[in-house]
């Protein structure tokens, strides 16, 4: 009887004692509706402190961009809350240092941008130290509406802009894609998260096409296993064809993936004869060579899969090179996430091994994630993110990259085989290190004081500064026109001038639509009457209920040398109305 009775206390001492090793559950990582309450306080209360700022300020300019930055700092640190452990110190510092920021720092996209960063901060932390991530959905519903946040906040969460279109993208989206990312990460673990970020990467963002691919492939997960009943396969083979009925063609090749997953022997024969006949379609794009580089740079490791893969990862890449980019590149989502996901394989016994090279593949997946939301994020607002993020790491998106990508893959995934388990990751870290560091251009000379702008009109035609017979080899000019949406692409607007210390004069002009642009060209009105097509902005700013922009150029001297002064003279050509802002201009050696 004694024996019974230390044996059950022995039981109940063991269960109850808490196991470092144990790996989180749905149940560990639920919130009471106290904690949800607590938690949600602090980023409320940081927007009830910004919003009373945007209500007193004078200027109605910085009061919208209060306003804004009210709104997206508070959606991106209740998210940030939600996903940090107890207790999510990350949200309280960050709600603190966003309300600090804007109520300090001068209106314009560089109080924007600290915030941003500062938000960004703030959810990687959270994330980091949840490593190892058990993703389950408390915590990945929260981090993915966070990513949508900082991926497409900044276009969805403007006022003049908010719709219910806009709160479906917010909040729906991420919803489902988060649901589709744990299904995944049941059988497939932490590649579920490298799927997951590829697909965001693409869009960029939680939009339709890359979550019905995710959806997809979850569903197609789900019929793979027997244990699952017919209503819950009904359901997931219906999920199946909804990509088909949204649009056929993208949706053929979503579906074939999903079939990779539910039927892994006959499934992969399927999507390589789906392959074939979308070829056809992509030989026709003339856009298809300039992304056809892109699954060798999004997951270069993942295209060395074990040898019982090979089948499956050939036919998830041939599915991403001819899938039709209809509307966007965010069509290869499906075969890239399941390209990331190994080819279909699915965990063994105990769910621990995700295959080698998985840690290599993971940090190139969050650092190239990272960097694309950032400059997706206001006020960076770039047209074409994912790009600008692979240039960060001297990855253009031509053959020679891509051939570099999957070498490097090759001889860390080889590290991995040998045995040198952690090498891998820290060899990769300090490659992209050195490969950013290298793309940091020189440090250059500002020849405008900060937060200033120069506006150079039929009265004040020119500005000029000297430079002490300082060497120049490149020079940045950051620009805006006001009134010159009725030019014609390619007209000169103003002439940089060179002065060499022996009298030499080296000039050149700066055109519209190539080195500047419209200041209100998102503004509907100037938009919808505008013969002058404006570049890219480098950077945006909040201007009432549109975005201005302004636009950088970068010209490098033909002769380098010692110059005594830059001078940068209005075209005297323009219409009287129209006026060149100078914003910064910086010379570099």
């Amino acid at each position: 009887m004694n024996l019974a009775r230390k044996s059950i206390t022995s039981a109940l001492q063991a269960g109850s004692s808490p196991d470092p090793r144990r790996q989180l559950t749905v149940n560990d990582d639920s919130i009471s509706l106290r904690d949800a309450l607590a938690r949600a306080a602090v980023p409320l209360a940081a927007f009830a402190a910004l919003g009373a700022l945007a209500v007193r300020e004078v200027d109605p300019v910085g009061a919208a961009e209060t306003a804004f930055l009210a709104v997206l700092a508070t959606a991106g640190l209740l998210a940030v809350a939600f996903v940090a452990r107890p207790p999510a110190w990350e949200a309280g510092i960050g709600a603190a240092l966003a309300t600090l920021l804007v109520w300090s720092l001068p209106s314009g996209p560089g109080r924007g941008a600290t915030v941003v960063l500062l938000v960004a901060a703030a959810l990687g932390a959270a994330v980091a130290r949840r490593l190892p991530l058990a993703l389950t959905l408390p915590v990945a519903l929260p981090l993915a509406l966070g990513l949508q946040v900082l991926l497409r906040g900044g276009e969805l969460l403007f006022a003049p802009q908010l719709s219910i279109r806009s709160l479906v993208a917010l909040l729906v989206l991420p919803a489902a894609g988060a649901v589709a990312t744990t299904v995944l990460a049941r059988r497939h673990g932490p590649l579920a998260l490298v799927a997951a970020g590829t697909a965001l990467l693409l869009a960029p963002g939680w939009n339709v096409a890359a979550t019905l691919g995710l959806v997809a492939l979850a569903a197609g997960d789900v019929l793979a296993q027997a244990d699952r009943g017919r209503i819950v396969k009904g359901l997931a083979l219906l999920a199946l064809l909804v990509p088909i009925a949204w649009d056929p063609l993208p949706g053929l090749a979503t579906a074939a993936a999903a079939l990779v997953l539910a039927r892994p022997k006959e499934g992969p024969f399927v999507a390589l004869a789906v392959a074939a006949g979308l070829a056809v379609f992509a030989l026709r794009d003339p856009g298809w060579p300039s992304t056809a580089w892109l699954p060798f740079l999004l997951l270069p490791a993942s295209l060395l899969p074990g040898r019982d893969r090979w089948l499956q990862a050939l036919a998830a890449l041939a599915l991403a090179l001819t899938v039709p980019r209809l509307p966007d590149i965010s069509a290869m989502a499906a075969p890239l996430a399941l390209l990331a996901l190994g080819g279909g394989a699915p965990l063994p016994a105990g769910g621990r091994a995700v295959g080698e090279g998985s840690g290599v593949r993971s940090l190139w997946t969050a650092v190239l994630l990272g960097a694309t939301g950032l400059l997706a994020a206001y006020p960076w607002l770039r047209a074409d993110p994912l790009r600008e993020a692979l240039g960060l790491f001297g990855l253009a998106g031509t053959p020679l990259c891509a051939l570099v990508a999957v070498a490097a893959a090759f001889i860390l995934t080889g590290l991995g085989w040998i045995g040198l388990r952690r090498a891998p990751a820290f060899l990769a870290a300090g490659a992209l290190f050195a490969a950013a560091w290298m793309q940091i251009p020189a440090a250059g000379k500002p020849l405008l004081p900060p937060a200033s702008t120069v506006a150079l009109d039929a009265t004040h035609p020119s500005w000029t500064s000297p430079l002490a017979a300082q060497p120049v080899g490149t020079l940045v000019v950051e620009s805006s026109l006001s009134n010159g949406a009725g030019l014609a692409n390619g007209t000169p607007v103003a002439t940089v001038h060179l002065t060499a210390r022996d009298g030499r004069i080296t000039s050149w002009p700066l055109l519209a639509g190539e080195d500047t642009g419209e200041w209100a060209a998102r503004r509907p009105d100037v938009a919808a009457a505008s013969v002058l097509v404006s570049p890219p902005a480098w950077i945006s700013w909040v201007a009432g209920d549109f975005f201005g922009q302004r636009y950088r150029t970068r010209r490098t001297v033909d002769a380098p040398g010692p110059f005594t002064g830059v001078t940068i003279a209005r075209h005297p050509a323009l219409p009287p109305e129209v006026r060149l802002a100078l914003h910064a201009v910086e010379v570099r050696k």
